[in-house]
């Protein structure tokens, strides 16, 4: 999933929002024409979610969208049993050189993305992250804060967030390079997650 909207018109106008979060949506929609393109079967089901994050939930800001609310979209959707969910933002600029990954304490999730993007030969970084302790006391998982009991892994940038909600953050600094690492990564990932059940 990608936040697709960006933040207010402020007074200072409108921002581009470029790599927070165009680049988010524009890798999303591109592994799902890669996944189409290359007729890649897989055999658990894959739910791909631009969703706007600007809002208020109970005049707080979500951070992290509640993922019930989208399955709630469709009948039917409640029916999944949710096995990873992958959230992208920041992914076309930043200052470092590699992508990081936040898995939310999952070893199992984390090492899967840092597999594919080794076969991809793609650098990555694993960002500080928390140690789910409920994940030891089967207690539920305080990293989704969405009421799914289903590991989350993130992927950004290195340094995305130095150009956040800034005017410059433009196209002109994204790294068609940043893309297509990320792309080749998530894409590798995915397909992996959605063929094998022991990785």
């Amino acid at each position: 999933m990608a936040q697709y909207d960006s933040p207010p018109v402020g007074p200072e106008g409108v921002y581009q929002h470029a790599n927070d979060n165009a680049s988010g949506v524009g890798v999303m929609l591109e592994a799902i024409r890669i996944m189409q393109e290359t007729e890649y079967q897989p055999y658990k089901s894959f739910l791909f979610i631009a969703y706007s994050g600007e809002g208020l939930d109970g005049g707080e800001y979500v951070f992290d969208p509640n993922v019930n609310s989208f399955l709630q979209a469709k009948t039917g959707f409640t029916n999944f049993d949710i096995e990873a969910i992958v959230h992208l933002r920041g992914v076309g600029s930043g200052q470092g050189d590699r992508i990081e990954i936040s898995a939310g304490g999952s070893l199992r999730l984390a090492e899967l993305f840092e597999e594919a993007a080794r076969q991809m030969g793609v650098d990555t970084v694993r960002k500080d992250e928390g140690i789910d302790i409920n994940l030891i006391y089967n207690t539920g998982n305080p990293f989704l804060q969405s009421g799914v009991e289903a590991p989350i892994v993130r992927m950004f940038w290195e340094g995305w967030e130095e150009d956040s909600r800034m005017q410059t953050d433009t196209y002109h600094n994204i790294e068609v390079k940043n893309l297509t690492d990320t792309g080749k990564t998530l894409s590798m990932a995915l397909m992996i997650l959605g063929r094998e059940t022991q990785y």
